[in-house]
């Protein structure tokens, strides 16, 4: 986690980073991650009024909320003096608009997306006059079309730098071996079921006793929400006729277990490692804390969750539309889309959508990065 606090100084520049929907905080924050590696700057985050509730950074980031109230403050730009402003998306706040006009900073918009465009009354005139995205010193858009869009407003061709919305997703994880504890279980066909919570423990373990029809030899690894709950796990396997391996208990997997139980959360990443589909928990109800979908598509991992998706709805949302998430409604349906998945490639399909869809953007991005470092160090600012 980063420590970052806001005081302005030459030797620590501030690059101030504005998102103006839900769904592009999470490329505001990775953009900042990867800036903080290249320096040593600060890094204030702000968000527009599509926001409903404050965004948390994964990151320590300082988010100080919606740009509206912070800029009707005289002294916010004496305070953190940005030496650098990039938006993500529209539509911007009247203030911030002024502050690009000034072209006393580095200013870069980026994801512009046509629907959150200024829209033109009379499309049969030409566009004669500049409007704010001239003022930007770069632009990236989402696609040609929004490209075009921006070429009839005056903006000039050299200052779009890319199309393409940007990286929003963490990095793919780097390969870890698994312990060889885990050695038996390789060669099996597995699923995980993660972050199941104790109203969730029978319908996940009925859904894998369905599969077992189908599949005799499918294993399920599971983690739990509460370790303490372990009790109600071994209760209704015993009363489902399924075989259980608990690691802590120093049991090592042999081809007899089906289901195979961890109370260490570290141990998450190894499953996912070894499962080819992930079922998230505290999604057919949202009763404990949920965990991010996207660690599993960094790891090239086919999703599956319930109706409930809660904080990471826009995360969900955006890996179905690569048909990289699948939602079910009950055990029944689990099981059903398990079955189909049993098939290695059809897995791998889901699974490289997932990687695609969180590694997508990454060119644009790095091309910010790029910008940034060359206008800071050209300037003497670090």
């Amino acid at each position: 986690m980063y420590n970052l606090k806001p005081v302005a100084s030459k030797l620590s520049p501030c690059i101030w980073v504005h998102a103006s929907q839900p769904d592009r905080f999470r490329a505001a924050e990775l953009l900042c991650v990867y800036l903080k590696q290249k320096l040593q700057s600060e890094f204030l985050l702000t968000y527009g009024e599509e926001f409903i509730r404050k965004p948390t950074s994964s990151y320590d980031f300082l988010v100080i909320g919606k740009i509206s109230d912070q800029l009707s403050h005289l002294n916010f730009f004496k305070k953190y003096d940005p030496k650098v402003i990039i938006c993500l998306d529209g539509p911007l706040p009247y203030l911030l608009k002024l502050r690009i006009k000034q072209k006393k900073y580095l200013s870069i918009f980026a994801d512009a997306r046509s629907e959150n465009l200024p829209k033109r009354r009379f499309k049969i005139f030409p566009n004669l006059k500049k409007t704010i995205f001239s003022k930007f010193d770069f632009v990236f858009t989402e696609n040609e079309i929004v490209a075009s869009q921006l070429f009839q407003s005056l903006v000039e061709k050299h200052k779009i730098k890319g199309m393409g919305l940007l990286q929003s997703s963490i990095a793919p994880l780097p390969f870890l071996e698994t312990d060889a504890i885990f050695s038996n279980l390789k060669g099996r066909p597995m699923w995980a079921a993660l972050n199941i919570h104790e109203r969730e423990i029978e319908l996940v373990l009925r859904a894998h006793q369905q599969v077992l029809k189908a599949a005799f030899q499918y294993c399920l690894t599971i983690s739990l929400s509460n370790p303490k709950l372990e009790g109600i796990l071994k209760e209704h396997c015993s009363k489902l006729d399924l075989r259980l391996s608990v690691i802590e208990e120093n049991k090592t997997p042999d081809e007899a277990t089906q289901v195979y139980f961890s109370k260490q959360p570290e141990d998450n990443i190894k499953f996912m490692r070894l499962s080819p589909v992930v079922f998230y928990g505290n999604t057919f109800a949202v009763l404990d804390q949920q965990e991010d979908p996207l660690i599993a598509a960094s790891l090239c991992c086919g999703i599956l969750h319930g109706p409930n998706t809660s904080e990471y709805s826009i995360e969900y949302q955006g890996l179905k539309s690569v048909s990289a998430a699948l939602q079910v409604r009950n055990s029944s349906e689990l099981a059903a889309e398990l079955n189909k998945l049993y098939s290695a490639d059809k897995a791998a399909k889901m699974g490289a959508a997932a990687l695609d869809f969180i590694s997508s953007g990454a060119e644009n991005t790095d091309k910010i990065v790029e910008l940034v470092c060359g206008y800071i160090k050209q300037r003497d600012l670090i």
